[in-house]
């Protein structure tokens, strides 16, 4: 018998704010993250696949950004 993985698939909205918030909204599948770095050289993303993975309990190399790398509205996988 075959395992089947699940895969998550999440719509990100990240605002750039040192308050740090972060809100998941299952029943949409969006997750609202307030990030403290700025967007330069992929920081921003780094650090919102650490925040994201340290929030959800799970490995930040299962978390992979699949649309948006350079936007403030993103679509992530968690595998």
């Amino acid at each position: 018998m075959q395992e089947c993985d699940l895969v998550r698939t999440y719509i990100v909205k990240v605002k750039f704010d040192p308050s740090g918030q972060f809100m998941v909204d299952e029943t949409t599948m969006e997750i609202k993250v307030s990030l403290r770095c700025v967007p330069v050289k992929g920081k921003a993303n780094r650090e919102l696949i650490n925040t994201i993975s340290k929030h959800l309990d799970i490995n930040p190399s299962n978390i992979k950004i699949i649309h948006g790398l350079y936007s403030k509205t993103k679509v992530i996988q968690i595998v």
